[in-house]
């Protein structure tokens, strides 16, 4: 076979090119799956902060834009309770006014859809301070 290449001895070039395809379609279908969500980029107040009272309002800033469907609040020994937000279109931030947080722990759970249709959840978790707690 004059003026073919085998390439390195012992591989047969299908055998080589097939492996480079496969490892080039799996990296694409990873960097695709990452693509498809979204994460929080930041919260403020920041997630896991220790406040004196509850703040005025949470807001929530995503990587990506996201369609919120639900945002609830639970605190310890009392019930889940679903609070508004805005705005209620896709968007990358998205605020709760007045979010009533009680003293002790509470938790702020949330849930969207990615650009893609995927649902994505996450929660953020505060620590209000009793009433009269020094600093």
């Amino acid at each position: 076979m004059v003026g073919y290449h085998w390439g390195p001895v012992g591989r047969i070039p299908g055998i080589y090119m097939n492996r480079r395809l496969l490892l080039s379609i799996s990296l694409l279908a990873v960097s695709l799956g990452a693509a498809a969500h979204t994460a929080v980029k930041g919260a403020k107040p920041a997630d896991g902060a220790t406040l004196d009272s509850s703040p005025a309002s949470i807001e929530i800033t995503f990587e990506h834009p996201v369609q919120m469907t639900s945002i609830s609040v639970v605190a310890e020994k009392a019930a889940e309770r679903k609070v508004t937000f805005t705005p209620s279109t896709a968007a990358t931030t998205f605020t709760v006014d007045k979010p009533a947080l009680t003293a002790g722990h509470n938790e702020v759970h949330w849930k969207a859809l990615s650009k893609d249709g995927h649902v994505v959840t996450g929660k953020l978790t505060y620590t209000i301070k009793p009433a009269g707690a020094g600093s």
